[in-house]
């Protein structure tokens, strides 16, 4: 009898079984005969539970590829250390600058940085490229005179940590290629990628570094990058946040964990659980209620948590809704279920954020917020949707806000949420085109190839809905299900 060789390169639900794979994209043969989940052709990295003993196993040395980082050639002499206070970046030798070109760069001021690995003079251009640029696209808080969070925050550790510094360089070099005709930096890209995960594996194998601050923010930022530059329809990202969630667990109630930067990691653990919750239609990793005051950790920004803190507890009732679901052929929700939808719905109802003619960013984001978390608790607790009135009402306010807030702003960072929400929802014409010119403007503003993925969700979930027929049927298209179920993988939401 033929055995099946397992094969390293087709998706991972063939690889998964042992069978071979044709590698068709983006969903293989044998999954779309057998009608089952393709889980893709990514990267796939597998956590441990937090409770689990970290292996005793001597990691085997990893072999250093030339040129992305030297320590050996680094000398108080050298050109390529951080020593001074300035972090003045060349431009690579083999490209020409023009004012307009992404390669002339302004220099930024970094605070005393320490001594670092020696880097080359591509993979210094890159990281100056995080700074001045990808870094302030990647932040929602609003722009002050000083620097971004994740300037302030993670600039600074990419000295000192390897993963997170290719994970920062594979980002830039992905940005990058999409601005550029230079087909070397999707090598880079993946180059950098593959460094960051071998230095990671090392990371997570050693006790004293797996719980450290550059770890959580390496594994946070991989999380990130997945979702930002995936490939299309690609449902085998890794779930980092389960990751996040065990290095959480470990840190525990450390001295380490109430500085700024250990709170800014944790608020941007907050940001992505709750948000990927909604897409992956189930509860929240973790408890946020005591460790997310405000988005990125920014004072300014405690109204859109405030908000998002709602929004877990709606994730928590669906999974409550759907457990119950699953073990009782009742069809009505019980008491204490419909308790917890009313007092969610008086909870956003005692929110005001008071926007006027001269509202903030803030304001007006904290209030698309709201509206559409109005929209997902009665997607939830009640299952209606578009086209019933209450939720329509719902979806012209939210996306009335958003309409105020200039596509310029660093704020609409954070739109993706409220947008698709009630942008699935959409019924009216000039309603869904205007859902579509702002992803597409959003897109042109910040080349980010999430936001063009999600657009053609919605675009999905409105065929699914058109071909709905009567307002009853209308009402009971899910649009977080519709992608689950179609796309076999979840909303980008964050």
């Amino acid at each position: 009898m033929a055995t099946h060789k397992r094969t390293r390169t087709g998706c991972w639900t063939c690889r998964e079984a042992g069978y071979k794979c044709d590698e068709q994209k983006p969903h293989c043969g044998r999954c779309m005969r057998l009608k089952i989940t393709c889980k893709g052709y990514g990267v796939k990295l597998k956590w441990q539970d937090g409770n689990t003993s970290t292996p005793t196993k001597k990691p085997r040395r990893a072999k250093r590829k030339s040129p992305v980082l030297s320590e050996s050639n680094l000398s108080s002499d050298s050109g390529a250390n951080f020593e001074s206070n300035s972090f003045v970046l060349a431009t690579p030798s083999y490209g020409s600058s023009s004012p307009d070109s992404i390669f002339s760069l302004p220099v930024i001021s970094l605070a005393s940085p320490p001594r670092t690995a020696a880097l080359s003079v591509n993979d210094r251009w890159l990281l100056h490229y995080w700074v001045m640029r990808l870094s302030t696209l990647i932040s929602v808080a609003p722009r002050k005179e000083y620097a971004t969070p994740f300037q302030l925050h993670l600039t600074a550790m990419v000295h000192e940590s390897a993963a997170l510094r290719s994970t920062i360089l594979s980002m830039a070099a992905n940005h990058l290629s999409l601005s550029s005709q230079d087909p070397s930096l999707r090598y880079q890209a993946y180059r950098h990628q593959q460094d960051a995960i071998h230095e990671l594996q090392t990371v997570i194998q050693d006790p004293s570094q797996a719980a450290s601050e550059p770890a959580l923010a390496t594994v946070l930022m991989m999380q990130l990058s997945g979702k930002l530059f995936g490939n299309d329809d690609d449902a085998s990202v890794a779930n980092h946040l389960a990751g996040a969630k065990a290095m959480i667990a470990r840190r525990g109630s450390s001295s380490e964990s109430t500085s700024s930067t250990a709170n800014f990691l944790l608020s941007l653990f907050a940001y992505h659980d709750i948000l990927a919750s909604v897409s992956r239609g189930s509860q929240p990793l973790a408890d946020h209620e005591h460790d997310f005051a405000a988005v990125e950790g920014e004072a300014d920004m405690q109204s859109v948590a405030q908000v998002l803190l709602t929004v877990a507890r709606i994730s928590q009732l669906q999974h409550a809704i759907k457990a119950r679901q699953a073990v009782s052929t009742a069809t009505t929700l019980s008491e204490e279920e419909d308790a917890t939808g009313r007092d969610i719905q008086q909870t956003l109802l005692s929110m005001c954020f008071q926007p006027g003619n001269t509202a903030s960013d803030i304001v007006l984001t904290a209030e698309a917020y709201r509206h559409a978390a109005f929209i997902y608790l009665y997607r939830t607790w009640l299952s209606i949707g578009a086209p019933n009135p209450i939720t329509m009402d719902h979806v012209t306010r939210c996306l009335s806000f958003i309409r105020l807030v200039s596509v310029t702003s660093p704020l609409t960072s954070a739109h993706i949420w409220p947008l698709f929400t009630a942008g699935c929802e959409a019924i009216d014409v000039a309603q869904r085109e205007f859902v579509r010119v702002r992803f597409e403007d959003m897109y042109a503003e910040k080349r980010f190839p999430s936001l063009r993925r999600v657009l053609r969700d919605v675009q999905h979930v409105w065929v699914a809905k058109d071909a709905e027929v009567g307002r009853d049927s209308r009402e009971k298209v899910d649009c977080i299900q519709v992608i689950l179920r179609s796309r076999g993988r979840e909303v980008d939401l964050a």
